[in-house]
């Protein structure tokens, strides 16, 4: 493959992919300042880029030899799965150890993949400019932000609200505060939901409620946002100071964040 080195990435390409490059490249330039600049977090320093077409190559290629064999071994495990997610996935980040590695389908394969639960999730975004920067700052934010060890909700919230940030505007759907005022919606932690075994309705509430809080707290309590970037505390208890800063229940964390958002983001429709 060739590569390239832009903004303390080396991105990996084919050599006929050069015009998905030029669009992928501008993307990282600008997803790496929104980040660096909103969150003080510096580029990895073994970060790769992988422009991917096939989906064998997109796991295989950024692994290290040792990983690679271990991911041969165990290729019935999740094969299936993964397969299914490269059908519906724009991009793709994964840790090993100090390598962050991310693959970005081309602008042509991500125009082609359907997105049945971003339907629900984002609002409906036409450019396919734009498309490939909100996947591009996305996972580069997972990857910028996987050595903090963020619980699942903040994961993605900060990854979202990375996007919006980038883009210039929100990206979420206005609607999806309903899921957090749905009084029949379960009450479970957000934590306890694992994003490749849940249903969909799940995952999507967690999507919902990680942007929604993250938004509130880096609109609303910034200096609490830049505090919690900054601790190495277990999930819990970030949860717990979280609570403690907002003056709310432990006990009833989840209820009184959504009450809070709720309250806070239903004012600015009217």
């Amino acid at each position: 493959m060739e590569r390239i080195l832009i903004s303390g990435l080396t991105i990996y390409y084919d050599a006929e992919e050069r015009e998905a490059v030029d669009e992928i490249v501008l993307a990282c330039e600008r997803s790496v300042e929104t980040i660096t600049s909103s969150w003080q977090l510096a580029v990895p320093q073994n970060c790769r880029v992988y422009i991917m077409t096939t989906w064998p190559r997109c796991v295989f290629q950024g692994a290290p030899l040792g990983s690679q064999v271990i991911l041969g071994f165990t290729l019935p495990l999740w094969y299936s799965e993964f397969k299914k997610r490269w059908y519906y996935a724009g991009g793709w980040s994964q840790s090993y150890g100090d390598r962050q590695v991310v693959g970005i389908k081309t602008p042509r394969l991500i125009a082609q993949t359907p997105d049945p639960m971003g339907v629900s999730l984002f609002i409906k975004q036409e450019n396919i400019e734009q498309k490939v920067l909100s996947i591009v700052c996305h996972e580069l934010t997972h990857a910028f932000s996987s050595h903090l060890c963020l619980p699942a909700w903040m994961n993605e919230g900060l990854a979202m609200v990375s996007t919006d940030r980038c883009l210039g505007r929100p990206t979420v759907r206005q609607d999806t505060l309903q899921l957090l005022k749905d009084e029949n919606q379960e009450q479970r932690a957000a934590e306890k939901i694992n994003l490749n075994t849940q249903s969909r309705e799940e995952v999507v509430q967690l999507y919902v409620r990680g942007y929604w809080l993250t938004r509130y707290l880096v609109e609303i309590q910034p200096a609490l946002m830049e505090k919690l970037l900054s601790l190495r505390i277990s999930h819990q208890e970030l949860e717990g100071f979280i609570a403690s800063e907002l003056d709310i229940g432990t006990d009833t964390f989840w209820q009184e964040i959504d009450q809070l958002v709720v309250a806070k983001y239903n004012l600015e429709l009217t």
